[in-house]
């Protein structure tokens, strides 16, 4: 089954070590049907905490979803070993953050949200429910200093 990574770049400000902050963190995607090309017109919501039953098999899938088009049914898991955090040192490269194992699918867009956690590198103050749709600043009182997260870029591999 392919392998779909998001990788991520942005500029960062006495920040570092951006992560989602559990494993069952909600991903927005949107998917592509391999069999008929269809693109999902909303965000569809993955989280490994979820799982759902294959029609037909005994198997399980974090995302499972019949297609609008061709009615195939296609599959989706979170690879939850594979999640990765963007630190200092990264900048300005782009960096994996997020795996999703496939079947009949394909990542075509992602959409960060919120929920994001990053770090201070001045205090380890660590900042929670972060956006990143949009660039991200703050001040770290402990180390009396602006944050921030700024653009912010993704591709998948």
């Amino acid at each position: 089954m392919p392998v779909f990574k998001v990788l991520m770049k942005c500029q960062l400000e006495n920040l570092t070590n951006i992560r989602v902050p559990s494993q069952d963190f909600d991903y927005n995607l949107k998917v592509q049907c391999t069999s008929c090309n269809e693109v999902s017109d909303k965000w569809q919501v993955v989280s490994s905490s979820e799982s759902h039953q294959l029609p037909g098999s005994r198997g399980e899938a974090h995302y499972v979803a019949k297609c609008k088009l061709c009615s195939k049914v296609n599959s989706l898991n979170v690879l939850v070993n594979a999640q990765g955090s963007y630190t200092a040192e990264d900048v300005p490269r782009f960096k994996a953050i997020a795996s999703f194992e496939c079947r009949g699918l394909t990542v075509q867009s992602f959409r960060f949200g919120d929920g994001w956690s990053c770090d201070s590198t001045e205090s380890k103050k660590t900042f929670t429910d972060v956006c990143l749709d949009e660039d991200f600043c703050d001040y770290d009182d402990l180390g009396n200093c602006p944050v921030s997260v700024t653009e912010v870029e993704w591709k998948i591999e």
